[in-house]
């Protein structure tokens, strides 16, 4: 399981969601309050940005928590940017360690991490999952990881229907591996965050299980003029809103609107 966050707003230091609020993801790393499985989150700590200018985003992983990198706690406070992926890992059983597994991973301007976990992945379900990708994102596979693949899915829907942006894409790919999993009658967990650094999608779903908390938070006082979505609050805010299970939340610099997302 992981805990996560996402940040769209005027620039700020990649801190932001990492260590600075009180419930940060540092702090969330190892103790998160809403976490359905495992008990900490301490097998790798990744961040996705969008610098001012560039299309595409930089990224940073480590296989360390947030506060054992050598780099980490020191230059986040110092590099700023306004849109931000943040994630703390932890591993689901069955699925490898290291870097190659840790999340937010990227394809061209787009940056995605998935909070979950499908069962029985590596015996039942990743041949089946990866056999749908074209061979291009097959390629891109770094290991026989249930998050990554289920990003590269949403990545090739995106190509499959560019129309449909952010939005579609997510909706499909969570779709198609809902469907599998019921099919093979295996439990998943799919909360799927897509970025791009002007808008920030995710899913709250699961198939045979229950679904991992997920919340917005809209020009606060911490973060005037942002949206902020994470899987658990970062502050004690009022302004907190939990996203039914079920739906499919977007965040833009015009609002956060929520809809079912139908099976």
């Amino acid at each position: 399981m992981c805990r996560l966050a996402a940040y769209l707003g005027p620039p700020a230091p990649l801190s932001t969601l990492l260590y600075d609020p009180p419930r940060s993801l540092e702090v969330q790393a190892y103790a998160p309050r809403e976490q359905l499985s495992g008990r900490v989150n301490v097998d790798g700590t990744g961040l996705a940005w969008w610098q001012a200018g560039e299309p595409d985003p930089l990224r940073y992983v480590t296989d360390r928590p947030p506060w054992a990198d050598p780099n980490l706690p020191g230059l986040a406070p110092r590099l700023r940017a306004g849109g931000q992926l943040a994630v703390v890992r932890g591993a689901t059983s069955g699925i490898g360690h290291g870097t190659v597994f840790v999340p937010p991973f990227t394809h061209g301007r787009v940056a995605g991490a998935h909070n979950g976990f499908v069962a029985d992945y590596r015996a039942r379900v990743a041949r089946a999952l990866v056999d749908r990708l074209p061979d291009h994102l097959h390629a891109r596979l770094g290991g026989l990881g249930d998050s990554e693949a289920l990003f590269l899915l949403a990545a090739a829907r995106l190509e499959d229907d560019p129309a449909g942006g952010l939005r579609g894409a997510a909706a499909a790919a969570v779709r198609e591996a809902a469907a599998l999993c019921a099919k093979l009658d295996v439990p998943a967990t799919l909360t799927l965050v897509l970025a791009d650094g002007r808008a920030i999608v995710a899913t709250r779903a699961a198939t045979a299980t229950a679904a991992n908390s997920l919340y917005t938070l809209s020009d606060s006082a911490r973060w005037p003029g942002a949206r902020v979505l994470a899987s658990e609050p970062l502050d004690d805010d009022a302004g907190w809103d939990a996203v039914p299970d079920g739906s499919l939340v977007e965040l833009t610099s015009d609002g956060v609107r929520v809809a079912p997302l139908e099976f």
